[in-house]
């Protein structure tokens, strides 16, 4: 890896950024819409607090952190789609999906969090 200071930071999270942009589209627009609910926007966010988790419980290096938690995952999951998405559902009248949205991004994410945390932990 590259050192962790000025540049080399830079490059990480931008060449994450590019990782993690590209993996987030081509998941998220290859997963249908489940009931009403943008499942692919669900599916990165899932994933993606997985994987942070996974990296930030077991004290992984600053390059990897710059690589991957900053950069890949920075760009990968997307609380602004989350947001936009979420609010179109109630724009739209789907009141029950609005809810389910907020609640399943809310509550898998932590899931997922507490998934990576107790893998490390056995």
């Amino acid at each position: 890896m590259l050192p962790v200071s000025g540049l080399g930071e830079l490059v990480l999270i931008g060449t994450g950024g590019f990782i993690g942009a590209s993996l987030r589209y081509t998941i998220s627009s290859r997963v249908p819409k489940v009931l009403n609910i943008p499942a692919g926007t669900l599916t990165v966010n899932f994933l993606g607090s997985i994987v942070l988790a996974l990296l930030t419980f077991s004290s992984e290096p600053k390059s990897v952190v710059y690589l991957v938690n900053i950069g890949i995952l920075g760009s990968f999951t997307t609380f602004s789609t989350f947001a936009y998405e979420t609010f179109k559902l109630l724009e739209e009248g789907q009141n029950v999906s609005f809810f389910m949205n907020i609640f399943l991004n809310v509550m898998l994410c932590l899931l997922g969090v507490s998934i990576a945390y107790l893998a490390l932990r056995l």
